[in-house]
């Protein structure tokens, strides 16, 4: 690994650590004191988006309670999956070019999650 690799890896890895840092630190708040940040589409409209319930989800993972975390929001393991999937791609190609701004590769599966999220936002209000 080159010297410009191996400062890029730093700088991906510091990155990544404040965000976990600052995801946990958030639900953890909302674990706390019960308070998230609103949806205003939610607020606006009276639907749930795709995201609505993934800070309380995401608390209730604090407490492994899976079964509460699913009745948040029951897509939340695709997030999750998505961000991992996206975060390692991104980083990769950082350090492997220095290049930060690349759709995560392969490309089918932003459409794929796309569709799945947009499907998922509208469904949950129908049923």
């Amino acid at each position: 690994m080159h010297h410009q690799q191996k400062k890029r890896l730093h700088t991906v890895l510091a990155i990544a650590g404040g965000c976990l840092l600052l995801l946990v630190g958030y639900a953890l708040l909302v674990r706390l004191t019960g308070f998230g940040l609103p949806c205003s589409i939610h607020v606006l409209t009276g639907l749930d988006c795709a995201a609505c319930g993934l800070s309380r989800a995401a608390a209730a993972l604090l407490a492994f309670d899976f079964v509460a975390a699913f009745s948040y929001n029951a897509i939340w393991p695709l997030y999750l999956g998505y961000a991992l999937f996206a975060g390692i791609s991104l980083a990769a190609g950082y350090i492997k070019d220095g290049n930060p701004f690349r759709w995560p590769r392969p490309l089918w599966v932003n459409f794929a999650a796309l569709g799945a999220v947009l499907a998922y936002g509208i469904l949950r209000n129908l049923i």
